[in-house]
């Protein structure tokens, strides 16, 4: 009895096991919106993190900036061992004999000195722009961040609207392949009855296979967008994911009435301010450049304790060490530098010419983009429709072949044409869904709408 409740407590736990292994593996997957797949992308994509990276690190070099003007202050602690003590001719005033050179030796053979100085800059023309440059990279990192943000929102957006749109496909081919094995279905059945020719058939099986190979390719295509969308957002690529937005509801919210409406300024543009703070580094960097033809001026203080010892016996309290201090100041005046400097000055000044017209063009380039993209939009809009009109008519044609067919009004070849044409009408319409979608997540991006 011992044993056999032994045995069971075992299966017991190897079940409660076994279970606990199959909820682990068979976990639900995470479940994404459009809203949802932008967010978590702006939170974990690698790039975002790069771009956050790029933001603390200038807030280094802000910091870096800043304390090359606060006092420094450097030790120093050196040892000397005269081996052999250097000779000096000296008039030998000793014995009163002037024109006579003697020899002699001064100083000790161990020599230790220890010093401390403080160095505290007062002005200096290039550190004071520095400053302004270091605080102009921190906004450059910040708008490089955001810029980042916006681009893998566009990235993100654009394949998950290609997930939408290649499901659509999917579930539009497969409406239509089972329709047609249908129909291939009754062909067969009407064949071997000997009323259609074995060709009618083929031509059937034809249009069959075709469709079948669309669906896998589709499948395929589906697989790999999904593993893009995972790598984009900063998900494991072997971590499963579900869409829960469907094309229908995106098609939904495309709301042409702000987008195309309204001024545009391009101030508003990360592109456009990211360009600005170049400028304004082109301008401090030119700055800089005339600010060395200014003085540098700084304070220096110097604490030093020397001690000369005939043996080594620094430690001993004994002997002395002897004090010495030294406050000054340097000025460092730039006197001639061959033209070099200001051939620098107006190497800068070109920079800076160059990045205003740079700005200035880039302003008129996305009012152009914003009415391109505005125009896309709506011609998108405009095709989307017409091709879904044209879808309905070509459905509606193929129905009507397929029972002329039947009642042997129409021919094999008739009912392949249009099953061929309805085809192509389907073919048209998710590109026009695609064309639509794609146009619209271009605009928001200009227009920043995320």
């Amino acid at each position: 009895m011992k044993r056999a409740g032994h045995l069971i407590r075992c299966a017991a736990l190897a079940a409660l096991s076994s279970a606990s292994i199959i909820a682990q593996t068979e976990a639900p997957p995470q479940a994404f919106s459009l809203q949802q797949a932008r967010r978590y992308a702006v939170q974990h994509s690698y790039e975002v993190r790069k771009s956050r990276l790029d933001v603390e690190a200038a807030k280094k070099k802000l910091r870096e900036t800043v304390a090359s003007g606060l006092p420094q202050i450097t030790s120093n602690l050196s040892y000397m061992n005269n081996l052999e003590l250097t000779t000096m001719l000296i008039p030998n005033f000793f014995e009163g004999k002037f024109d006579e050179k003697i020899p002699v030796q001064f100083g000790t053979q161990h020599n230790a000195t220890f010093a401390l100085q403080v160095n505290q800059l007062i002005f200096n023309g290039s550190y004071f722009v520095g400053l302004k440059t270091s605080s102009i990279y921190r906004r450059l990192a910040d708008q490089g961040l955001e810029l980042t943000t916006l681009d893998i929102q566009e990235t993100v957006t654009g394949t998950y609207f290609l997930i939408l749109v290649t499901r659509e496909s999917e579930r539009i081919l497969q409406a239509s392949l089972d329709n047609l094995k249908k129909t291939h279905n009754e062909i067969q059945e009407r064949h071997r009855e000997g009323f259609v020719a074995e060709t009618d058939v083929d031509l059937v099986q034809i249009s069959v296979t075709r469709l079948e190979n669309s669906l896998q390719a589709l499948g395929r295509q589906q697989q790999i967008a999904q593993r893009l969308l995972k790598y984009q957002v900063g998900l494991p690529l072997d971590e499963p994911i579900e869409i829960s937005d469907g094309l229908a509801d995106v098609l939904a919210e495309v709301d042409l009435s702000r987008p195309l409406r309204g001024e545009f300024d391009p101030a508003d543009s990360v592109d456009f301010r990211l360009l600005h703070t170049q400028e304004k580094l082109a301008e401090l960097a030119l700055k800089n450049e005339k600010a060395k033809f200014w003085p540098t001026i700084s304070a220096f203080y110097t604490y030093q304790r020397s001690a000369m010892r005939d043996s080594f016996n620094f430690f001993s309290s004994d002997d002395n060490w002897y004090r010495a201090q030294i406050l000054g100041v340097n000025v460092d005046f730039p006197i001639f530098k061959s033209g070099a400097q200001r051939a620098r000055v107006q190497q800068a000044a070109l920079t800076l010419e160059q990045a205003r017209t740079t700005r200035e063009q880039a302003g008129q380039g996305l009012r152009l983009k914003v009415s391109q993209a505005r125009t896309t939009l709506e011609s998108a809009r405009e095709n989307f429709l017409n091709m879904k009109a044209n879808l309905d008519l070509a459905d509606k044609v193929y129905n009507v072949t397929l029972i002329k067919y039947n009642e042997g009004v129409s021919s094999s070849m008739d009912l392949t044409q249009a099953h061929d044409k309805f085809l192509a009408a389907q073919s048209e319409y998710i590109q026009s869904i695609s064309e639509l979608l794609n146009a619209k997540n271009s605009l928001d991006r200009v227009l920043n709408n995320y």
